[in-house]
């Protein structure tokens, strides 16, 4: 509402004005004159309170002179500075009228605009002004756009000019928005709260005059102190309020949330009933990454992380990781120890390689319910768990055999038990222990990388919630002394052994490899689609997700628990980081994954109806919607196309490729046709199911397909009986292939390169027969046209990526080694 033209006031209107005062001693006495005179032209009683903020001048004997001449006047005095938000809440709690209004001591506002704002406050409870003409330098005027700007965009207050300290308050609606913070945030603070309240706001023009004395208490030191204020505001008041907005009668505590969020603990009945959601859900994951093991390793990463630990193991190496007799600094060795440990107990096979990370994998399904139950509660850590488990991406890089996997489970466990050693009123030594022994050994898995991922959001969710316990330095140094005591032994001592280490694993395979990439250089938005597609169908949510979270009505801003705001910052710092990495892989991406599962379960618990989660089954059923419809549709439909698309490439069998497409598509007859009768709706546990389904078919079908097709074990296993014996040699050109040593299980497989071919002819000339490994192609057609005529190359076994065959004396045909033995 413009109000710029005057309106006649009522003669019964009674105001108080509120006029913080810092070291104003220089212009008090004109403010107090020219406050009194407008005043006694507009109201029939009023009040004008000075409120000095422990002044070092002589504003107060100024004040009190001037009081004894306008019988109006009071003076309100803080014995030390508080703030600009504290002096102004002391005056509306001493003001008397049922109209309050304030304004600065320096005397840029002309008090007869109040016949403007006044008249407003009988259909709108809060009147502000904006500065026409605003007779401020530039500098200051530009910075206040700015944060007008900001406050538009990140608390909505929708007015022009929200630092204008000409405001009226009827003063029933100023009592639910008295200001708690002490600095000049205030007036954006009482803005918001009126938002999130529902008052209507109007606003009128007011004129601006430029100071006469004094000066500005504002400096470009502010900015940063009020950036302060108003990031924690926006996360703690907007955007994850908590408690703040909760409904009367919600019997839940702040830190779980209204009645929709963690009321867990009144709903199980039995221990049972409470650990059944998490159980079957461990069984679907347990479907999902144990099953299937014995899949061929893929080169170049699969078979080099199974080779390693092999190595070490075949000769004793603990300490140094060693790749074909040189050390291997690319990466610390806790996934070659626990791969070592793998093969101790279960022998060296590709199965017992990848049962190290397809158990990370499950045991980050499993921390990722740990971390939604109490928090989130235990329906929201149910469908998070769910979301992760039935996600093709999440199953598909957890069960390759990498650091990534194992990176996942430990910088998602940190980032659980920090969390839950926030939730109290005083920070849980415990679980913040925890955390830094869950981050130790993530710097044990790849380095620094652990402690950014951990570190960081945890940094910056206790700077923007003030609700969670102060980290003090002295929590840090502990967190930091746990983590780094954890890992700086092997640092120190591989070190200690080799010097070059330090240059070449933290620069250039951390810094450099980060700014300025020598490999795998991928665009800013590479991670986008895999991540989009990667968790299908469950993705889809995601705009109504973000939308949700925008939503600034206090209706909606009470469901958002601040529990929540921990996930989503700390999956979106880790997609950002990565993002800006030069160096993408696509396993990086991994532990983006459980914190915005944990953030679309709740999301979908938000959604369902809301049945008692001990009764699982009715709770599934019940849970309709369209959502479910569409999700389930399109994992049909993805399970067909990907039945079809594989047996054109070659991967599955014609009859096989039939079955599973005619399987998905009986389903989506049988979708469509509930959803008729369902007004098109079906239940989330279709959606999982059909999900789930979908993922099992691929783990047992087109995983394995995949593998044996693009893998060199049906190629090299069956030389295993005839190259253990020590005098046949084993050669690959022009690269090395790890499986190669791998499954033969021979620490002695020489590689040429093609600038090597004269040396490689010479060594297969003296050699009496040489198991040969070539590249298909350019490399085996070089090879063959430079053997000498005394040589031949007698091919053994299917010719893929690779061709094997034997390199031997043209007179002499190997048959009777395969015979004998």
């Amino acid at each position: 509402m413009d109000g710029r033209h005057r309106q006649p006031v009522h003669a019964g209107w009674r105001l108080s004005l509120i006029l913080p005062a810092y070291n104003e001693a220089a212009g008090i006495r004109q403010a107090i004159e020219e406050a009194d005179d407008a005043l006694n032209r507009l109201f029939a009683d009023y009040e004008i309170l000075i409120v000095d903020d422990g002044s070092h001048d002589a504003t107060s004997s100024v004040t009190l002179e001037a009081a004894r001449t306008h019988p109006h006047v009071r003076l309100l005095r803080h014995e030390h500075n508080r703030g600009y938000g504290a002096a102004l809440r002391t005056g509306f709690e001493s003001a008397r009228f049922d109209r309050v209004a304030f304004t600065d001591a320096d005397c840029q506002f002309d008090l007869a605009d109040l016949a403007s704002l006044v008249p407003l406050t009988d259909c709108q409870p809060v009147a502000v002004g904006y500065r026409i003409d605003r007779q401020d330098p530039w500098k200051r005027r530009f910075v206040s756009w700015g944060y007008n700007t900001l406050v538009r965009g990140l608390l909505g207050t929708r007015v022009r000019d929200c630092d204008c300290a000409l405001k009226v308050f009827r003063k029933d609606a100023l009592a639910h928005l008295l200001p708690q913070n002490q600095g000049y945030f205030v007036n954006t603070e009482m803005l918001t709260r009126a938002r999130q309240l529902g008052y209507d706001v109007a606003e009128t023009g007011v004129r601006h005059r430029p100071r006469l004395r004094g000066e500005s208490k504002v400096s470009l030191w502010d900015i940063p102190r009020t950036l302060r204020s108003l990031l924690p505001f926006w996360w703690s008041e907007v955007l994850f309020p908590g408690p703040q907005l909760r409904r009367q009668g919600d019997k839940e505590t702040g830190r779980q949330g209204d009645r929709e969020t963690g009321r867990q603990g009144a709903d199980e009945s039995s221990l049972l009933a409470s650990l059944s959601p998490c159980l079957l859900v461990l069984i679907l994951a347990a479907m999902l990454f144990f099953t299937r093991l014995s899949c061929p390793l893929l080169e170049p990463d699969e078979a080099r992380y199974a080779e390693i630990p092999r190595q070490m193991l075949a000769e004793g190496r603990l300490l140094v990781p060693v790749l074909h007799g040189q050390p291997y600094y690319d990466k610390p060795p806790l996934l070659y120890w626990l791969v070592m440990g793998s093969y101790r107990l279960c022998g060296v096979h590709d199965w017992a390689a990848r049962l190290v990370p397809c158990l990370a994998a499950f045991l980050t399904v499993l921390v990722t319910y740990v971390w939604g139950r109490p928090l989130l509660g235990n329906r929201a850590a149910f469908l998070g768990a769910l979301v992760l488990c039935l996600s093709s991406r999440f199953v598909y890089l957890g069960r390759m055999l990498s650091m990534d996997s194992l990176l996942c489970l430990w910088v998602v466990s940190a980032l659980a038990a920090a969390h839950l050693a926030l939730r109290g009123s005083r920070l849980g030594y415990g679980w913040w222990l925890s955390s830094a022994v869950c981050c130790g050994l993530g710097l044990l898995t790849k380095g620094p990388v652990a402690l950014i991922l951990v570190g960081v959001p945890i940094f910056a969710y206790s700077m923007l919630d003030g609700r969670t316990p102060r980290l003090r330095i002295r929590a840090w140094l502990v967190y930091l002394a746990v983590a780094l005591g954890l890992a700086m032994p092997w640092y120190a001592g591989v070190a200690a052994v080799d010097p070059e280490f330090v240059d070449y694993f933290f620069w250039r395979h951390n810094i450099l490899r980060y700014v300025a990439p020598f490999d795998h250089k991928e665009p800013v938005w590479f991670f986008v689609p895999s991540l989009l597609l990667g968790m299908l169908p469950w993705t889809l949510l995601l705009p109504a997700l973000f939308k949700f979270l925008l939503r600034r009505s206090a209706r909606a801003a009470s469901r958002r628990p601040a529990a929540l705001g921990l996930p989503l910052l700390a999956g979106l710092w880790c997609f950002l980081f990565y993002s800006l990495s030069g160096c993408k892989r696509p396993g990086y991406i991994l532990p983006v994954m459980p914190p915005l599962a944990l953030a679309l379960g709740w999301y979908l618990h938000l959604r369902m109806r809301r049945e008692k989660l001990e009764h699982l089954r009715q709770f599934l059923s019940r849970s309709r919607s369209r959502y479910a419809y569409q999700a389930t549709v399109l994992m049909l439909v993805l399970g067909v196309g990907a039945s079809l698309v594989a047996e054109v490439t070659g991967l599955f069998h014609p009859l096989t490729a039939c079955i599973l497409a005619g399987t998905a598509g009986a389903g989506l007859l049988l979708v469509h046709r509930q959803a008729q009768q369902q007004r098109p709706a079906v239940s989330w546990a279709l959606c999982s199911l059909a999900t789930f389904v979908v993922l099992l078919a691929g783990v047992h079908q087109l995983l394995p397909a995949y593998t044996r097709k693009f893998s060199l074990r049906g190629q090299v296993r069956p030389h295993f009986e005839v190259s253990s014996d020590p005098g046949v040699p084993v050669a690959c050109y022009p690269r090395r292939w790890d499986s190669v040593s791998f499954y033969l299980q021979r620490n002695d497989v020489r590689v040429y390169r093609p600038e090597q071919r004269d040396h490689f002819i010479a060594d297969l000339r003296a050699q009496s027969g040489t198991l040969v490994f070539v590249k298909s192609g350019a490399a085996l057609r070089d090879l063959l046209r430079d053997l000498p005529a005394s040589l031949e190359f007698v091919q053994r076994g299917r010719q893929g990526n690779v061709t094997v065959g034997w390199v031997q004396p043209r007179a002499t045909v190997p048959d009777y080694i395969y015979a004998g033995r």
